[in-house]
């Protein structure tokens, strides 16, 4: 294998004895490496170049590695990052760990120790980038709206044009991206998925996240005044034309146009290819086969017991409203699977799952003007904030930014509330 054909690592470290150690430790073993002394270092290097592995020290004189570690999981979700630390502790080593880093590493570093270390993030994030090429296969469905859409889609998806998806959330716009993804000129780049809180507004950081990949951002009528002028001066530049760029939203943006909240001009430049994503009630026939390929997703990513719906079962769900779409959908089979006791779901099974519970009245978006004021407010909070990590995917941080409000004091006003957010 040639240096070209290993990974790419950037080590973070202020030591310059540690960086130059590791350094060549990874490059006799064929890696390719880059070393930065500090965080803002660091983060030119991340943006000329995107790596495979960041080794990233706790400890350096400009920024902590725990903040950056946070900041580039911000930017970039899916890179590997290894923490290392001479004076590491337990807290350290969880509070990195629930950031989303890879491993902890503590210092001195041995030849094994490291290497162990980096093989182990990597084989990970590949096995992981392997688990995921389910994602980008073709939407199931053989109703006249799901053909329909496949066909625009293949037809679509080789012009270097940007694509914009509208749909209501849960009816499959991430799924369409995905394939949309696999059948351009770029399905061998990275599929990055941005919200608007994460867009870049530097435009070296943006044209080297969408360097021969993907870019997804969902939600764009949320995106500010800033990023907006960033991302209409790329696209008018022409600095973007080596990548796929997929936007996706829950209505036509002329709405926010009127509003003053969205560029007119980025809108002519978004929409002239369009893709409508149809919610499930408009293509209700499909529910069976859905069913079974849900089944299978579950049983074999989380290795959940395999049952059987019936007949009676799958016309049950056929004939429900779903106002969550395709996504309610896969929740309550997952439901299903997870709490059934028989090896068959039968149509009393499906009842009791769609039956709102007291938790999930508890829940629900519509507030009892009824209630005294305390109770009210309670009931609004409750609301308010699980649109917010419903928002941010269960990002408790990310929705605290949302709400202008200290992460602590979410914390704290999620459990009052009994929300978890691993649920939302």
């Amino acid at each position: 294998m040639s240096t070209l054909d290993k990974p790419y690592i950037l080590v973070v470290d202020d030591e310059p004895a540690i960086r130059e150690l590791i350094q060549d430790i990874l490059q006799d073993e064929g890696y390719q490496v880059t070393t930065a002394a500090d965080g803002n270092t660091a983060r030119a290097c991340l943006t000329l170049r995107m790596p495979q592995l960041v080794l990233l020290d706790i400890w350096m004189p400009d920024i902590d590695g725990i903040s950056l570690l946070r900041e580039f999981k911000q930017q970039e979700p899916g890179l590997p990052i290894v923490m290392m630390s001479g004076h590491g502790t337990i807290e350290s080593a969880v509070e990195a760990t629930r950031l989303g880093a890879s491993d902890f590493i503590e210092k001195p570093l041995s030849t094994a120790k490291l290497l162990r270390g980096v093989e182990t993030a990597i084989a990970s994030q590949l096995k992981l980038a392997s688990s995921k090429k389910h994602l980008a296969q073709e939407p199931v469905g053989k109703s006249p709206e799901a053909a329909l859409l496949r066909k625009q889609a293949q037809r679509v998806a080789k012009y270097n044009m940007p694509i914009l998806l509208i749909g209501e959330p849960g009816s499959g716009k991430r799924c369409y991206a995905r394939y949309l993804h696999s059948l351009g000129a770029f399905s061998e780049g990275k599929f990055i998925e941005l919200s608007p809180e994460s867009f870049p507004v530097d435009s070296l950081r943006f044209a080297a996240l969408a360097d021969h990949n993907c870019l997804y951002l969902n939600n764009l009528s949320k995106l500010d005044s800033k990023a907006q002028a960033l991302l209409l001066h790329m696209l008018e530049n022409d600095k973007v034309n080596q990548s796929q760029l997929i936007f996706a939203g829950q209505e036509t943006l002329e709405g926010a146009v009127t509003n003053g909240t969205f560029s007119e001009t980025l809108l002519y430049k978004l929409n002239s290819i369009t893709l409508f994503i149809p919610r499930l009630s408009d293509h209700i026939e499909d529910t069976p086969e859905l069913i079974h390929h849900f089944v299978d997703q579950h049983t074999t990513e989380n290795q959940l017991p395999y049952r059987h719906f019936s007949v009676a079962a799958q016309n049950r769900l056929r004939n429900y409203t779903w106002p969550g779409n395709i996504l309610e959908l896969k929740n309550i089979i997952q439901r299903l699977l997870l709490l059934g006791d028989n090896d068959e779901i039968n149509e009393a099974d499906v009842d009791q799952a769609l039956t709102p519970s007291k938790e999930s009245q508890k829940n629900s978006n519509t507030i009892n003007y009824q209630l005294p004021l305390r109770e009210a407010r309670e009931q609004f909070e409750r609301i308010y904030l699980l649109y917010k990590l419903q928002q941010t995917a269960g990002n408790v941080g990310k929705a605290a930014k949302l709400a202008g409000m200290e992460r602590t004091h979410l914390y704290r006003k999620l459990r009052s509330l009994d929300i978890d957010a691993k649920q939302t």
